[in-house]
């Protein structure tokens, strides 16, 4: 059986979100013990990476380009629905697999479609530079002509059958993210070397993600507004300004809260690996997530968590961290001093944690998707 393993991320130059499932779920799936005549060859129509970065990729990975550029590639699949992926891969394909809902993969094979959130079409104020009618275009061809739509949470799977209606129901399979082992071993602190970073000593609280409306890094700001007043904690955010930047800056105003928040933008996966381990609690306040893998990489290094209670993130977060209302600042605050202020509750949320996190695998996910692909081509 050869797969054509779909993702623009994997020939992209950010290594975070949708690239690292695509790659950790294509490791998996190369390492867990399938078939040896099975073959899983990703695909990608573009890349950002430079020629040689790209060249190496492929020699690593047997990545393979669709021959039709950034454009092409969505243009001739969206409008055209051609020429078809395995033409442009000269034959030989079984499954189609599309690692994420982008836009439609032209394709006459078996196809199996992975849908992380439906956010641009349920929650478009959350969303900007997005084309919702692309995503609408990709999950009308999912729900017409999918073998399996593959959604990453229970909280994923129940807005496709909301958007799409109880025809989809014995084609949707869960099959849950999970956390690379590298994260429950110990990172190496050099890589932190240079960053704006709390002064050596200062217990300091995480967050990662892009400064936009869904994150919520304005919501965490006034929460921590309320928190200094009780702990000596500053806050780390990890990511790259979005289109809620200025509104952002305006919370930061605060002459208090500015020298306790510090700002080192996009990180290495080494460094944001240190940080979790740094880090005396981890604070995930987005109000939308389709899964939100940010949580289990902190729990798998040992940092307690408390994150909203919206969309997928009770799901992920379970009973190991503290789930609150991330719509209400004071809520959030009270319940950050509460964790920070203990040292007994912040080794028992970082045991329960570490333990929670251990059971979402790749090897599992690798495998349930091994069982997608066997039933597509049945």
């Amino acid at each position: 059986m050869t797969v054509a393993y779909f993702a623009n991320q994997f020939a992209d130059s950010h290594g975070h979100g949708l690239a690292r499932y695509a790659r950790d779920l294509f490791d998996a799936l190369q390492s867990d013990g399938g078939p040896e005549d099975d073959r899983i060859v990703p695909v990608a129509g573009w890349s950002s990476l430079p020629s040689a970065a790209l060249e190496e990729r492929q020699r690593e990975t047997g990545l393979r380009m669709t021959g039709l550029g950034r454009q092409g590639t969505k243009l001739a699949w969206t409008f055209l629905n051609r020429p078809s992926i395995e033409t442009c891969l000269g034959g030989g394909i079984d499954i189609v697999h599309a690692v994420s809902l982008g836009y439609p993969v032209a394709t006459r094979r078996p196809l199996v479609v992975t849908v992380h959130d439906l956010g641009p079409l349920t929650h478009p104020e959350f969303f900007r530079n997005t084309r919702p009618w692309v995503m609408e275009r990709s999950l009308a061809q999912a729900v017409e002509q999918a073998h399996t739509i593959v959604c990453v949470s229970e909280s994923t799977a129940r807005e496709v059958r909301e958007r799409a209606g109880p025809g989809v129901e014995d084609r949707l399979r869960v099959v849950l993210e999970g956390v690379s082992p590298r994260f429950f071993a110990p990172a190496d602190p050099e890589t932190l070397t240079g960053l704006d970073l709390p002064p050596p000593g200062t217990p300091f609280i995480l967050s990662a993600g892009q400064i936009s409306p869904r994150k919520n890094f304005q919501g965490l700001a006034r929460a921590m507004r309320h928190a200094i007043r009780d702990i000596p904690h500053h806050l780390v955010l990890v990511g790259g300004p979005g289109w809620d930047s200025p509104d952002f800056r305006r919370e930061m105003e605060d002459e208090e809260l500015r020298r306790r928040v510090h700002l080192p933008g996009f990180v290495s996966d080494d460094a944001l690996r240190a940080l979790y381990d740094a880090a005396a609690l981890y604070v995930h306040p987005s109000l939308y997530e389709g899964f939100g893998l940010p949580v289990l990489e902190a729990m798998a290094s040992g940092t307690p968590v408390v994150a909203s209670d919206a969309s997928a993130l009770p799901e992920v977060v379970g009973t190991a961290g503290r789930l609150v209302d991330a719509t209400d600042p004071e809520a959030m605050a009270a319940a950050i001093v509460e964790v920070c202020s203990s040292e007994e509750t912040l080794a028992k949320m970082a045991a329960e944690g570490r333990a929670h996190a251990a059971r979402f695998t790749w090897a599992e996910a690798a495998r349930q998707m091994r069982e997608v692909y066997r039933d597509a081509r049945s």
